[in-house]
């Protein structure tokens, strides 16, 4: 039969429906396309997104009971993303049934015990299952949601450089890296592991950061390859985007050695405090923020500059726990305090571990963790 020709009939729990565009929801816009496919056992979801450049599937199917799925009749149509999971928002709790119609403009009903709400559908062709490709890797949902969050704090907001849009995901000799940076601050993750396969991945910004929404906690992901496509598959969910053709540049040269490098040793929560209270009365935004850390024998003096600080003056001067050298440090108050943020939970003191006043510094904590966090200096008038 032609596209065109084909009716739809299934009956739905809606919170389950909910739970699944919810999951879409993290890669489709409200005005892209939802393609829904309804056979023999299952439902899939379908939505590529342009804006994002990733796909994703979720698989809905008759043999899990809260689904409460029933397929009457099959068929696949496309409709607004936008629209249809506001009318799903909108239906009461309990079983749905939705249908597309039989009149010349098609129309897809969602009917519940009290109430029915139509929106404009097409029909449309759709083969479920993204192409397998070569496994190249495995980890627990958890596990990987909670590295890349280690570091997509650094990810460059710049559409202009595009290739630090991503995090750096690479295992090679059994050490994994996983980083990002937006070549102003920079968080590096290290670690040996004792997985076999090699890869080197660039991830989109939208997919490390949304794994646990679209994946959940629990569960396995594994990751194939494809000629031009990276896929994440999961029971029953898939995302894949399209390869990246250019590779992550060395960050390993960024890194100054530490042997020549000065430890300056603060209070984390006082610190904290004072760079949250700069920051706030700062008018120049999260890129456009200097102040002055002016260390000292025994203290460190934070100092607003010219640059964000139209309105405002502000002084505080903090004690050292360590004896350093004197140096000024210009720096970006949200990079530091980002990185402090991400060190390790019960970390009482923050280290500054300085080269220069123009080299990349350390920001750690009396903790030793293997995720490394650099920031680079501004240069002061």
């Amino acid at each position: 039969m032609e596209v065109g020709t084909y009716q739809m009939k299934i009956i739905i729990n809606q919170k389950s429906l909910l739970a699944a565009l919810n999951k879409m929801n993290a890669f489709l816009r409200s005005s892209e396309m939802l393609t829904l496919s309804a056979k023999s056992t299952s439902l899939y979801l379908f939505g590529k997104s342009i804006s994002t450049n990733v796909s994703s599937e979720i698989k809905l199917t008759t043999k899990t009971e809260e689904t409460g799925l029933e397929i009457k009749e099959k068929s696949t149509i496309q409709v607004n993303f936008g629209a249809f999971i506001k009318a799903i928002r909108e239906s009461e709790r309990g079983m749905l049934e939705i249908k597309t119609s039989n009149t010349e403009d098609l129309r897809l009903v969602i009917s519940s015990s009290e109430f029915e709400i139509d929106i404009f559908a097409k029909n449309t062709e759709y083969h479920p299952g993204f192409v397998q490709g070569k496994k190249v890797g495995k980890f627990e949902s958890e596990s990987l949601a909670n590295l890349f969050k280690e570091v997509t704090y650094s990810i460059s907001k710049l559409q202009s450089r595009p290739l630090f849009n991503h995090v750096h995901f690479k295992l090679k000799d059994n050490q994994l890296l996983i980083e990002a940076t937006d070549a102003r601050c920079m968080a590096r993750y290290v670690a040996e592991t004792s997985q076999q396969t090699e890869f080197d991945l660039l991830i989109p910004e939208i997919v490390s950061k949304n794994i646990n929404k679209f994946f959940g906690k629990e569960g396995v992901i594994t990751f194939e390859l494809h000629d031009t496509e990276i896929c994440f598959k999961s029971k029953g969910m898939s995302i894949e985007w399209e390869l990246y053709d250019k590779e992550y540049p060395d960050t390993q040269r960024l890194i100054p050695d530490r042997q020549e490098m000065t430890s300056y040793e603060i209070n984390a929560k006082s610190f904290k405090t004072a760079l949250r209270r700069m920051i706030k009365l700062s008018d120049g935004g999260d890129d456009n923020t200097t102040i002055r850390l002016e260390f000292s024998e025994n203290t460190v003096q934070l100092i607003t500059d010219n640059f964000g600080f139209s309105l405002f003056n502000y002084h505080q001067e903090l004690p050292l726990l360590s004896e350093g050298k004197k140096i000024t440090l210009g720096v970006n108050p949200n990079y530091i305090l980002n990185a402090i943020n991400h060190l390790p939970k019960g970390s009482e003191v923050v280290k500054l571990v300085v080269l220069s006043e123009i080299r990349p510094f350390i920001v750690e904590s009396e903790i030793s963790s293997n995720t490394l966090h650099l920031a680079t200096p501004i240069r002061m008038n």
